[in-house]
């Protein structure tokens, strides 16, 4: 009776930890910035561009995948000042990068969380993605929103050249 307890209660504890991997996916938010701030463990915020995110943020959303090593986040933000250094032409990606973000939002459009944009809004937006942080970040100027994506590790091939993913190590 004893050993049949304990195989119960290891089947109860392996059940519990598969089920609690939520497929690999791991949701974080955050009401705003002085939230966000509060975190202490390093570990919760290695997914997110710290530096992006100002004290003008709000409704923060971060989901990492740890299957395929990739994240989609997104946030409000108020104040246009805070971010125009960052936002400036110059540091737009250039249309081979684009082409190369498309391919990459592409592979992942299975997983994309119904609050980031879909396939056909990344399509429209030739113009002023960045990469910031190791991840492509694009400010939407008439909705204030700041999205960002950290695509899969895998390398990218355009036109017989391979690109490498923005990441190549797990934080």
């Amino acid at each position: 009776m004893k050993l049949m307890i304990r195989y119960l209660i290891l089947f109860l504890i392996t059940t519990l930890i598969f089920t609690s991997c939520n497929g690999g996916d791991y949701l974080q938010e955050y009401e705003n910035y002085e939230e966000f701030k509060k975190i202490e463990n390093p570990r919760l915020t290695g997914w997110f561009p710290v530096e992006l995110i100002k004290s003008d943020a709000s409704n923060i959303k971060n989901v990492s995948y740890l299957s395929t090593k990739c994240v989609f986040g997104i946030f409000d933000y108020k104040n246009d000042k805070l971010y125009d250094n960052i936002f400036k032409t110059e540091n737009h990606i250039g249309k081979k990068y684009n082409l190369i973000f498309q391919e990459q939002i592409e592979l992942v459009k299975s997983i994309i969380p119904e609050w980031f944009p879909k396939i056909d809004y990344w399509n429209e937006k030739l113009n002023g993605i960045i990469l910031f942080d190791n991840c492509y970040v694009y400010r939407d100027l008439k909705k204030k929103k700041i999205y960002y994506f950290h695509p899969e590790e895998e390398s990218t091939v355009l036109d017989e050249e391979i690109y490498p993913g923005t990441r190549n190590t797990i934080r």
